[in-house]
């Protein structure tokens, strides 16, 4: 027998966060089927502090939500502290090396000047594609810069956005003249 997953939308500090639970006959002995690192790692640059990247980072979050983010050294030290207050588990020596990595790899980019007119035509396709599932607030906290934004939109593409390619660059353009990293 399989477990059931049910999953319900909650509002924590303005985020909207899905809760899942399991149920069903032995659904506390049960265990998910591993997944293969394989597809999550490709996406990580191979360079000095892949290792502990992968090895640290991957077992919670696919690349795919470390790639879109595009942080300074300060937003990345913030961030790595925020996961061990949540339980990851560093040594003193793997710290500035996962430091160092995820700021050279996804740290904040320059971003080019916006085109007015594609800034009001992307806000209509954030009204019209993205206002369905989010809330202004969860944009807002994102600050990424025009290439995280492009990676995200790809992202929500995936997942079902109704945004076609004619539509992302002006979208993109839109996001981060509102709410692109300072």
């Amino acid at each position: 027998m399989t477990a059931g997953v049910t999953a319900r939308v909650r509002r924590l500090a303005g985020v909207s966060v899905i809760v899942a639970s399991v149920a069903g006959a032995g659904a506390l002995g049960a265990q998910a089927p591993a997944q293969a690192p394989v597809a999550q790692v490709a996406s990580l640059p191979q360079s000095p502090g892949a290792d502990v990247a992968t090895a640290k980072c991957i077992g919670c979050h696919q690349a795919d939500l470390i790639v879109s983010q595009r942080l300074s050294p300060t937003g990345w030290d913030r961030e790595v502290a925020k996961m061990e207050r949540w339980g990851a588990k560093l040594s003193p020596e793997e710290r500035p090396v996962l430091v160092g990595y995820l700021t050279r790899e996804f740290g904040v980019r320059p971003t080019a000047s916006h085109d007015v007119t594609a800034v009001a035509a992307g806000e209509a396709v954030f009204k019209e594609a993205c206002r369905v599932c989010h809330d202004d607030d969860l944009s807002e906290q994102q600050r990424l810069t025009a290439a995280g934004w492009g990676r995200e939109v790809d992202k929500m593409v995936r997942w079902g956005a109704k945004v076609t390619a004619d539509e992302k660059g002006p979208l993109v353009a839109f996001l981060t003249s509102r709410w692109g990293h300072p």
